[in-house]
């Protein structure tokens, strides 16, 4: 989609996003897992949206940044409770604001925040930049979905395997005075899906672009190693499952500094 930019999808969705996608990630597990990864270190999301994750953490005594690209989500964040706890960040995650050497102990890239990002060399600067800002020890934590054909409108999971084009719309919402349609294009051979939330209510049609450029896990680790990153450890949830490469549809990947 051409004018689609980093803050794109926080501008499109602040609005209905807890609504929507409180729900994608294991919250509580997550906040416990971070929190313990961190070792008592300062935390950075990276895309942290309107702080489902870092309110909690937050709250659980972590010393927490939001960073995110729209100024819409960080003004949802900073109207909820618990928001003075958290300091916010404006900037695009692949170069984020915040000196090299912060020495975080753990920066984490939640629910495919990272395939937001529109291509390889962007995700790349995003890990790089992430490197760069941990404390010796310290870890990144990566949260995706991984191909399985086009996702599931209302999580943004893959529905079904397959590795053929695919365009689609779904209905989503069916209400007296409102549809909400799922438009969607995934194709395989540039790993992308891009789509359309098509709102419509008698006060008009809102539409809401979101775009994933994802990563198969061995494709993500490469870009990782590239920065200076390596696998320290990977799950199929945020319960510390056991990842299966072949069956899992989606991974928390923790990486530690290359030494």
């Amino acid at each position: 989609m051409e004018g689609y930019h980093p803050e794109s999808y926080g501008e499109a969705f602040a609005d209905v996003y807890d609504e929507w996608y409180s729900e994608v990630t294991d919250t509580v597990a997550c906040v416990a897992t971070v929190a313990r990864l961190a070792g008592g270190g300062p935390v950075l999301e990276l895309g942290a949206g309107t702080g489902r994750l870092v309110i909690p953490l937050a709250a659980a005594g972590v010393d927490v940044w939001a960073l995110d690209a729209s100024r819409t989500m960080l003004a949802a964040l900073a109207a909820k409770p618990g928001s003075t706890r958290v300091r916010l960040l404006l900037g695009d995650m692949a170069r984020p604001p915040v000196r090299p050497g912060a020495g975080f102990g753990v920066v984490l890239c939640a629910f495919n925040a990272l395939f937001n990002l529109p291509d390889v060399g962007e995700q790349r600067l995003c890990l790089e930049a992430a490197a760069g800002l941990l404390a010796p020890g310290g870890r990144l934590v990566v949260e995706t979905s991984l191909p399985g054909g086009a996702p599931d409108p209302d999580t943004g999971r893959p529905a079904s395997p397959g590795d053929f084009e695919t365009d689609a719309v779904d209905v989503r919402a069916l209400e007296e005075d409102r549809v909400v349609l799922s438009a969607w294009q995934h194709r395989p051979a540039n790993q992308e899906i891009r789509g359309q939330m098509i709102d419509i209510t008698a006060a008009g049609i809102r539409l809401r672009p979101w775009q994933l450029h994802y990563r198969t896990a061995p494709q993500l680790d490469a870009t990782a190693r590239d920065a200076g990153l390596v696998l320290l450890e990977r799950w199929s949830d945020w319960q510390g499952a056991r990842f299966d490469p072949v069956l899992s549809t989606e991974q928390i990947a923790v990486y530690g500094l290359r030494r």
